[in-house]
């Protein structure tokens, strides 16, 4: 009786035809590739985050001989020079001028503001404090779209970033005795940072990743050439292989970013960028002497936790639409 009932359900299965057979391997292929191209995606995202906090310490390096405004500006200028053809090829020239051209300008100014701030509060700060500070800017958006985006954020969102700032404070400690320059510049970083996230929302039009890379890119290299000239220091020939180590890092860390998107919705890849954290820590501690008291681990892990959280619920409150890509920086 169990061998005749095999054959039966064997000719039913059978009697579909080779269209529903091929239609339930279709399905599983394409479950399969999600999967695949998911891991793709976080695997390119904890790549960026591996290479983009090394480029930052060698930021840190440099600083020491040239100033953050210079560094800004042949970061944005070569990355520029490498992804701009990338564009014409693929999308035609017209997609490099930014539009609207407001807007992008504003947004523009966010981004210089936030990586300035960042590559001047890293000279007095540890790496791995800035970075973690840095992380602040996911909960500027969330805490600024009621009135920025008019968007609604729920009690739990709110109770989020309110832990989110206990932990900011825990790794910058504000002595009221003593004014601590770096954690403060680095605040109003994370703050700029945080605003260019928001920018990206209201810009938020369709347009590829490196597209909106590049508009990122030209107008803060346009904004930053008027005040090199006040600020230059020529290169010394020592120093060349460090800048053309920070350039490629660079470099690779905006690639594996944009790969990151391409193969994955933002709203998976972006709880790895927290990574950065670990590489920011580690390079500090392996080349500039540098490593967190446990207290600022503290603060970090808070800061981290709530991040998580917020983009995990906001990718379920919206669907993974844009939300979570607010969190992630396309600009490194």
């Amino acid at each position: 009786m169990q061998g005749s009932g095999r054959i039966r359900v064997a000719d039913r299965l059978r009697s579909f035809g080779p269209a529903r057979a091929a239609v339930t391997v279709s399905r599983r292929d394409k479950g399969f590739m999600i999967v695949h191209n998911a891991l793709h995606g976080i695997l390119f995202m904890v790549g960026a985050m591996a290479f983009l906090p090394v480029k930052d310490g060698m930021s840190k390096i440099l600083g020491g001989t040239y100033p953050p405004l210079e560094i800004i500006w042949a970061q944005f200028c070569i990355v520029y020079l490498v992804i701009a053809p990338v564009i014409v090829l693929r999308y035609g020239v017209r997609m490099l001028w930014p539009r609207p051209l407001g807007l992008q300008c504003l947004r523009g100014i966010f981004t210089v503001t936030g990586i300035g701030f960042f590559y001047w509060a890293v000279q007095t700060i540890p790496l791995a404090n800035t970075t973690a500070i840095f992380f602040l800017a996911p909960l500027v958006v969330t805490a600024l779209s009621p009135l920025l985006l008019n968007e609604s954020v729920d009690l739990r969102r709110w109770s989020a970033v309110v832990i989110g700032l206990i932990g900011v404070f825990l790794i910058l400690r504000p002595d009221p005795h003593a004014f601590n320059q770096g954690s403060v510049i680095a605040f109003i970083g994370g703050i700029s940072i945080g605003l260019f996230y928001i920018s990206n929302r209201r810009l938020a039009t369709g347009a590829p990743a490196i597209v909106m890379l590049s508009h990122s890119i030209i107008i803060g290299a346009v904004l930053t050439s008027f005040a090199v000239p006040f600020v230059w220091v020529p290169p010394k020939t020592a120093d060349i292989p460090l800048i053309a180590a920070f350039i490629l890092c660079s470099m690779i860390g905006q690639g594996f970013l944009m790969a990151s998107f391409k193969n994955a919705p933002a709203s998976i890849v972006a709880p790895f960028q927290y990574s950065a954290i670990i590489s920011a820590t580690l390079f500090g501690f392996l080349v500039l002497g540098e490593f967190p008291d446990r207290l600022t681990f503290l603060g970090i892990a808070v800061v981290i936790g709530s991040g998580v959280y917020i983009a995990c619920r906001e990718g379920k409150v919206k669907k993974g639409l844009l939300a979570p890509a607010s969190s992630i920086s396309m600009i490194g």
